[in-house]
């Protein structure tokens, strides 16, 4: 144990369809780990392979070799490309005993937006109103319960992706008929839109159920206000009600990491939009100047019972300031 030195996977999977990668995350955790004591391997979950033996032992390899050593845990940052596989693969290292930093479950149900949104309105969250519908759509019941503009989303998307702001009803319907003739079996809900949110909205980092950061995310154009688009960020002030908010909701979906989008309203003040397991920072670290990825390498210094005078003694490092955080 003299020279031991914790060992993490990333679970990354590239996502084709994305505006932008997510290389920016994936190095900022590379280069801040070995400062924290932690030696990271990226991992694509589609070159794992897995075996469940009739003798209740599983096992796993990678890239066709046998994984002697597993890791001491994973990160997974997979996201929109969480696929039944890579899930499955989350699934095993877990039942394998290592440490997944945002359960399999976790992932699943980040992945799934009206899931997530239906654990925390029963838990008395408050969430944009929203439905799930099927073809035809009942226009009418959309127009009485949620009215318009309205917001037409698919289950799964992310970077803005997959979101269209319908500011009438015939917009609506134009919509609907296009995408049920040429996907009729398409998940999609529609949701509440809240005017005090147009083109802006409130990214909340969580750590360990605590606020790393947060900032208000303000549209170059239009009323998606996503950073990854081209949008402009500043700091946001947040006090003591809504470190609460964002703990409760972490509980909620039992997340030990989650970027979570807040909608402005008039009257309840703030609406959970949605949350990520595996967000993007880059916006984050560079509007609010703070160190995610040290803070992700802090909670797994207690999640793993590593202190830093642990790691110090252990490991040998001569400088005491190595073990501080950045």
């Amino acid at each position: 144990m003299k020279n031991y030195v914790a060992q993490g996977w990333i679970l990354y999977r590239p996502d084709r369809s994305l505006v932008k990668q997510e290389s920016y995350e994936i190095d900022r955790l590379k280069e801040t780990a070995p400062r924290y004591g932690y030696k990271i391997k990226v991992v694509n979950p589609d070159e794992l392979s897995f075996v469940i033996g009739m003798d209740g032992k599983p096992d796993l390899f990678l890239r066709g070799e046998h994984v002697d050593i597993l890791p001491d845990f994973v990160i997974p940052r997979m996201g929109s490309a969480t696929s039944y596989f890579a899930l499955a693969a989350l699934r095993h290292l877990e039942k394998l005993g290592v440490y997944s930093l945002n359960s399999s479950e976790a992932v699943a149900l980040a992945q799934d937006k009206l899931l997530h949104l239906q654990r925390l309105s029963d838990a008395g969250l408050p969430v944009p109103k929203t439905i799930l519908v099927q073809f035809p759509v009942n226009i009418d019941l959309v127009e009485k319960e949620i009215g318009f503009p309205t917001v037409v989303k698919t289950r799964v998307g992310t970077q803005g992706s997959g979101v269209h702001l319908c500011e009438t009803r015939q917009e609506l319907n134009d919509l609907l008929q296009f995408v049920e003739a040429n996907n009729p079996a398409a998940e999609l809900f529609l949701q509440q839109f809240l005017p005090e949110s147009r083109g802006r909205d409130v990214r909340v980092l969580s750590v360990g159920g605590l606020i790393v950061g947060a900032m208000e995310r303000i549209a170059l154009e239009g009323f998606k206000s996503n950073y990854s688009q081209g949008g402009s960020a500043k700091p946001f002030e947040y006090g003591p009600k809504n470190e609460l908010a964002v703990a409760d909701t972490m509980k909620v979906l039992r997340m030990d990491m989650a970027g979570l989008d807040y909608l402005y309203d008039d009257e309840v003040g703030m609406k959970i939009l949605e949350v990520n397991s595996s967000p993007g920072f880059e916006g984050l670290e560079k509007t609010c100047r703070i160190d995610v990825a040290a803070a992700v390498f802090r909670f797994l210094d207690v999640k793993l019972k590593i202190s830093n005078k642990y790691k110090a003694r252990v490991m040998g490092w001569p400088e005491p300031a190595e073990c501080q955080p950045a």
